[in-house]
C-alpha cells in the first residue's frame, strides 16, 4: 500500500500540539514526533477521547511523551499497521509557540510596617521614627486628649470674710494625650515598646488627622505612662498598647514652619543720631513702614523666633515692633552691638536672647514686651539705632491651636 496522506497539526502551544490523521479501518495507528534539532523522537497513541487524533507532548498513557520544547521545530508523521498494511504518512513540519512569561502580578504596594516612612497621609501619625496608622503594622485605635481643653492654672484669690474670689488670670496647664494602639506584627513589637519607653526629653508627635489643627500638626511631648495587656488577645496576635504622652506646651502646632523676612524700611546709614541738629529728620515712624504680612492661621497666640545676622556691617540697638489691628508691642535692646556675621537670636517663647550663643538678657530694654503672634494677620517691624543699608531679620513661627 502507498504512503498515507499527510497529517494536519492544530492547537499548537509551547508544549503540546494536536495531530489529526486519516484513520484506516481495522488498522493500528501511532504518531511519531521528532525534534529536528536533536533528532530525538517519541511516539503517541490515538487519543481515546478524540478518535483520529493524538495530543503530542501531553505525557502519554505511560508517561513516555514528555512536553515539547517551546519555540522549537518538530517533524510529525503517523504510522498505520494492520492486515496487509504497514505504511507511513508524509511528514509535516511545525514549530511550537514561545513560552509566555508568567502574568505580571499587580504591585501590592508597601507591606504594612511601623518602619515605613511617614508621609502625613490622613489618619496617620509618627513618633520617635515609627509610623502609626495607615501603612503601618501598628493600628491607631483611639487618640484622646488632642481636642480636650488642658487643665487651667487659676490665679484667683480667696476673699477674706466674704463670698467669692478675686478674679485672676487663667493659664493653660500641660496637655495629656493618650494613644491606644494595636500591634499586629510581633517582630516589630520590641521596636514599638522601645520607642514608647518612658523618660528622656520631649520629642515631636506628628499627626495628620483631618479637621484637627489644620490637618497636619505636631506637639512636643514625652512618655509618662505605658500599659500593655497580656491576655488571650495578646496570645492570638492582638497586642494592645496604651501610652500616655505629656506635652508641657498645650498648643497644637502646624507641622510646617512659616518664615518671613523683615527689613529696616529707613536705614540709619551709620549716621549718629546725637547730638541733634535742628531741623532734623527722624525718618518715617514704624507704623508707616511697609513690612511683610505674618499670618497665624491657628486659633491661639503663637511665639515667634527672630534671627538677625548683619551681612555688611555692624548694627546698634535693634528693636522689633508687633502691629496687630490697633495694638502695638515693642521689644527693644539697649547697648547691644551686632557685628557683621554675628547671629542674634530672640526666642520669644523662652524669653531668651543670645548673641553667637551667649546670653544678652541684660541688654533687653526694661520696657520691652516679649510678644506672641495673635491669630490672623500681623506685621513685625524692624528698626536699628545705627546700621548699614539692607539690614534684615528672619521671623519664623508655627500656627497654633488649643
Amino acid at each position: 500500500m502507498g504512503a498515507l496522506s499527510p497529517p494536519f497539526v492544530g492547537d499548537v502551544t509551547a508544549h503540546t500540539a494536536r495531530v489529526f490523521y486519516t484513520k484506516t479501518t481495522g488498522a493500528w495507528t501511532d504518531v511519531e514526533t521528532t525534534n529536528t534539532l536533536t533528532g530525538k523522537s517519541h511516539y503517541d497513541a490515538e487519543d481515546p477521547d478524540w478518535p483520529g487524533t493524538a495530543l503530542v507532548g501531553s505525557g502519554g498513557p505511560l508517561g513516555d511523551d514528555p512536553p515539547l520544547e517551546p519555540d522549537t521545530e518538530y517533524r510529525v508523521r503517523y504510522h498505520s499497521t494492520g492486515t496487509g498494511l504497514d505504511a507511513w504518512s508524509e511528514p509535516v513540519v511545525f514549530r511550537t509557540l514561545p513560552d509566555l512569561p508568567p502574568p505580571a502580578m499587580p504591585d501590592a504596594g508597601p507591606q504594612p510596617s511601623a518602619r515605613n516612612p511617614y508621609t502625613a497621609a490622613p489618619w496617620s501619625a509618627q513618633w520617635n521614627g515609627l509610623l502609626l496608622g495607615e501603612d503601618s503594622s501598628v493600628v491607631l485605635e483611639e487618640v484622646a486628649g488632642l481636642l480636650d481643653a488642658p487643665d487651667v492654672r487659676s490665679s484667683d484669690a480667696e476673699l477674706l470674710q466674704r463670698d467669692g474670689l478675686t478674679p485672676g488670670t487663667d493659664y493653660m496647664g500641660a496637655r495629656t494625650v493618650t494613644l491606644t494602639m494595636l500591634a499586629l506584627d510581633d517582630h516589630e513589637l520590641p521596636d514599638l515598646l522601645a520607642a514608647f519607653a518612658p523618660g528622656g526629653g520631649e520629642k515631636p508627635f506628628d499627626f495628620a488627622f483631618p479637621g484637627v489643627a489644620g490637618g497636619r500638626s505636631r506637639i512636643m511631648a514625652r512618655v509618662r505612662k505605658r500599659a500593655v495587656t497580656v491576655d488571650k488577645e495578646f496570645h492570638a496576635g492582638r497586642r494592645r498598647v496604651t501610652v500616655e504622652l505629656l506635652a508641657t506646651d498645650p498648643r497644637l502646632y502646624s507641622a510646617d514652619e512659616a518664615r518671613a523676612k523683615v527689613a529696616v524700611a529707613v536705614p540709619r546709614g551709620g549716621r549718629l543720631i546725637f547730638p541733634l541738629v535742628f531741623p532734623f529728620d527722624m525718618g518715617d515712624g514704624p507704623a508707616s513702614r511697609a513690612t511683610p504680612d505674618i499670618t497665624n492661621t491657628g486659633s491661639v497666640d503663637t511665639w515667634p523666633v527672630i534671627r538677625l545676622t548683619p551681612a555688611t556691617g555692624e548694627i546698634r540697638d535693634p528693636s522689633l515692633t508687633l502691629v496687630h489691628g490697633g495694638d502695638r508691642k515693642r521689644f527693644a535692646t539697649r547697648g547691644l552691638r551686632v557685628g557683621r556675621g554675628d547671629a542674634l537670636v530672640i526666642d520669644m517663647a523662652r524669653r531668651r536672647i543670645t548673641l553667637n550663643g551667649a546670653s544678652r538678657f541684660g541688654q533687653v530694654d526694661p520696657g520691652s514686651t516679649w510678644f506672641a503672634l495673635p491669630p490672623g494677620g500681623s506685621t513685625v517691624q524692624l528698626d536699628v539705632l545705627e546700621g548699614p543699608d539692607g539690614v534684615t531679620a528672619d521671623v519664623s513661627w508655627r500656627s497654633a491651636w488649643m
